[in-house]
């Protein structure tokens, strides 16, 4: 297999089901803003918050479309992040939001990173420390390989990358937030919590029970993200409470899909409404679940080209 990308797509790539109310409103066409949308092929779309419409924003630039990483798409109020791995090594680029412009460099590992090939399985974005925390996987094509995960930060100003002390018995992070210096990082079976000041990790329980989640956004104390159904093919919406480790599931009877569970979520803090690109009997829509009212709306997603089957929502501007 000649990509570690693919290799790891095993982990990557899934379609998971959950569906849409039927007393979903119809939203107006004329857009109060737009989200800022990553797809896995390195572009920037603008999508409108009421009239689904996709279009054009950036690129980045010098991106190799097949060797993305979707678990690294990053931002904060002026980056966003990504990177690609193409064999042996793994690049980081930084678009700027402001110039729209892009910086990129290879990563240098340090040597205390064991591995084939080691290739960057997700990434963090640190908001008090300015800074990327980063899950390197050593062996990416040994997923059973112990204590396969290293923890490392990336100054994202000199791409410099630092070892942390820290591996743990993870075979892939699909999806992470951080949160009161703690970092999650969850595969398909597990979560761990990695203290952020002591450098140590530890599997959780949720509700009593394994639990993982992905498309992950923090909301004060609280995160909102997408959770595999028990039993079921699909995901729910869930609230995941970090002050008890408990879990509440919403629209769990319903059935929409998403095609990739790795990478970020994202919450409209101003409309208090967790957002998230989604399938829906065969198209791809926007979804916006009201975290106050517990009710959501769902658009479909319109574009002059083929719409892109993997778009992460990271940011929204004005129009």
């Amino acid at each position: 297999m000649s990509l570690t990308y693919k290799t790891l797509a095993i982990s990557f790539i899934g379609l998971f089901l959950f569906s849409c109310s039927n007393d979903s409103s119809t939203p107006q066409e004329k857009d109060d803003f737009s989200y800022l949308a990553v797809t896995s092929s390195g572009e920037i779309n603008k999508i409108g918050n009421n009239s689904g419409k996709i279009s054009a924003y950036a690129q980045f630039e010098g991106t190799q479309t097949t060797t993305i990483n979707p678990g690294t798409i990053v931002s904060n109020s002026e980056k966003i992040f990504l990177t690609e791995h193409y064999p042996p090594n793994d690049k980081l680029f930084v678009f700027d939001k402001n110039s729209k412009t892009t910086a990129s460099k290879t990563l240098v590992y340090p040597k205390e990173i064991k591995g084939d090939e080691p290739t960057i399985s997700s990434l963090a974005w640190d908001d008090n420390q300015k800074i990327l925390y980063g899950i390197v996987i050593g062996f990416p094509y040994l997923g059973t390989f112990a204590n396969n995960s290293f923890l490392v930060k990336i100054d994202p100003t000199t791409f410099e990358v630092t070892y942390l002390g820290l591996n743990f018995d993870q075979t892939v992070s699909l999806s992470t937030f951080i949160s009161n210096k703690k970092l999650y990082s969850s595969s398909r079976t597990e979560t761990f919590e990695i203290d952020l000041e002591n450098y140590s990790a530890k599997k959780i329980l949720v509700n009593n029970a394994n639990f993982t989640f992905s498309h992950a956004a923090v909301y004060s104390n609280t995160v909102y993200c997408l959770k595999n159904k028990a039993g079921n093919f699909g995901v729910t919406i869930s609230k995941f409470n970090l002050a008890d480790n408990t879990f509440e599931d919403f629209l769990a009877n319903e059935s929409l899909g998403i095609m990739l569970p790795n990478g970020v979520g994202f919450i409209d803090k101003t409309n208090n409404e967790y957002v998230c690109y989604m399938l829906k009997d065969g198209f791809f829509e926007l979804v916006k679940f009201n975290i106050s009212t517990k009710t959501y709306q769902h658009i479909k997603l319109t574009s002059d080209k083929s719409v892109n089957n993997s778009i992460f929502i990271v940011d929204k501007i004005n129009n």
